[in-house]
C-alpha cells in the first residue's frame, strides 16, 4: 500500500513540473469555433483523457463478448467433467482388467490345422 502512495506522489510531482513547464496560452480552432487562450496542459490532457475514453469505449463490447464466451466455456468444461467422472465410475478399475502388455490378446486356438505353429 505504501508503494502505490510513492507512486501516486511521483506523478503528481511529474504533473506539476509538466504543468509549470507548458503554461503557454494556445488558440485553438475546431472546425467553425476558435477557442482564445486555452492553457496548452489543458488541452494535451483533455486530448489524452479523450483518446482514452474512445479506446475504452471501443473495446467494451469486445470485453462483453469474450466474457460471455468464457462463462460458456466453463460452463462446458464443468459438464465434460461431470461425464468424465460417471465414465470413471461406470469402467472397471485397472485391476480387474487382464490385457496382455503388448495391448493384444493372445489366444491359444487348438482348431488349428498346421502343425508348424504347434511345436
Amino acid at each position: 500500500m505504501q508503494i502505490i502512495i510513492v507512486i501516486i506522489l511521483i506523478l503528481a510531482l511529474l504533473l506539476v513540473i509538466f504543468t509549470l513547464q507548458n503554461a503557454m496560452d494556445i488558440t485553438i480552432n475546431v472546425f467553425f469555433w476558435e477557442i482564445k487562450d486555452a492553457p496548452l496542459v489543458i488541452v494535451l490532457l483533455t486530448c489524452l483523457l479523450l483518446g482514452y475514453l474512445v479506446a475504452a469505449f471501443y473495446f467494451i463490447p469486445k470485453l462483453w463478448k469474450l466474457k460471455r464466451e468464457y462463462k460458456q466455456m466453463l460452463k462446458f468444461n464443468k459438464e465434460l467433467k461431470e461425464l468424465d467422472e460417471m465414465n470413471r465410475k461406470n469402467d472397471k478399475p485397472a485391476s480387474e482388467v487382464t490385457t496382455n502388455p503388448e495391448g493384444i490378446e493372445l489366444d491359444d486356438d487348438d482348431d488349428f490345422d498346421n502343425p508348424f505353429f504347434k511345436d
